[in-house]
């Protein structure tokens, strides 16, 4: 007798459990909440451990408003072309993992949307200044999680043609000439745009100012003038810069690419600015997964 009520005992509470519509939501939910718990470490570990240089990021550099070109050099001047000032950057970016394109009609014809990073420089904008329209097609891109570099000069220079688009970051390019001529500075945040970086090398760059929500970077030894900056701004980050000629190389007489650390601060700069959030990484890669298990 106890043999069988024990043995009707049990079938009852599993046929109560099988028909149970609570239960069933209960060791459902555990499931699920086990696998989206699996699913997080993997993404953590995955953004952890997976080098940026395993990804495929695209640059758009904006050359609409007149590059200026050297009477002494000639070339294409200060842009990323093949015989232009910044071909070397742009060719040790592309070992890096990065596609650089150039926009002569502007950012209002080539939406920069599909893009990760673009780039306001001064000696490739010396002839006209950005226009209310342009600067609130950069602000949106930046916004929306693109990266923006910007690069000023020294005071002879027309900063005053890229100020209105650093302006919206809180940056004011070409406050003051920095002194002497060549600048080596050790002096800089403990920032990831950093890592490995010992030294930068600056030519006839000019002192940059920060308001909210931009922060400075580096500085000038002995002055402590600020040199670089960074701004997070919505989805997005900016750098500015206060020298053009940092990462240019006219020829083996103006090389100054090489000089210090520069072209892994060139990476570090570019990686920062394409390379979302981690928590962002994070997500992106929680919905894929979870898009693959319900397909």
């Amino acid at each position: 007798m106890t043999s069988r009520y024990h043995n009707y005992r049990q079938f009852l509470y599993r046929t109560i459990s099988a028909c149970s519509p609570g239960n069933n939501i209960a060791v459902s939910f555990t499931k699920q909440r086990k696998r989206l718990t699996q699913i997080a470490v993997i993404m953590i570990v995955f953004v952890l451990l997976v080098s940026t240089s395993a990804f495929s990021y695209t640059v758009l550099w904006d050359t609409s408003h007149g590059v200026y070109i050297s009477s002494t050099f000639g070339g294409d001047g200060y842009q990323p072309s093949q015989n232009g000032y910044y071909h070397t950057l742009s060719e040790h970016l592309a070992t890096n993992g990065f596609t650089v394109d150039t926009t002569s009609q502007g950012f209002l014809n080539d939406d920069p949307a599909d893009y990760d990073v673009i780039v306001v420089c001064l000696t490739s904008a010396f002839y006209s200044a950005y226009t209310s329209s342009e600067v609130e097609r950069i602000v949106d891109f930046v916004n929306n999680g693109g990266g923006l570099l910007i690069m000023g000069d020294l005071l002879a220079a027309p900063n005053a043609n890229i100020q209105p688009v650093a302006s919206e970051f809180g940056i004011t390019m070409g406050v003051s000439n920095l002194l002497p001529t060549e600048i080596y500075t050790t002096e800089h945040t403990d920032h990831s745009i950093f890592d490995g970086i010992n030294e930068i090398f600056m030519y006839a760059a000019a002192e940059l100012s920060t308001d909210t929500p931009a922060f400075p970077l580096a500085w000038q030894e002995g002055t402590q003038k600020t040199i670089a900056v960074a701004a997070q701004y919505g989805k997005g980050r900016v750098v500015a810069l206060g020298d053009c000629s940092l990462w240019s190389w006219v020829n083996m007489y103006e090389e100054r690419f090489n000089k210090a650390d520069n072209p892994r601060f060139a990476v570090n700069t570019f990686n920062y600015l394409a390379v979302p959030e981690p928590t962002t990484l994070l997500f992106l890669g929680l919905g894929v997964l979870l898009l693959k298990k319900r397909s």
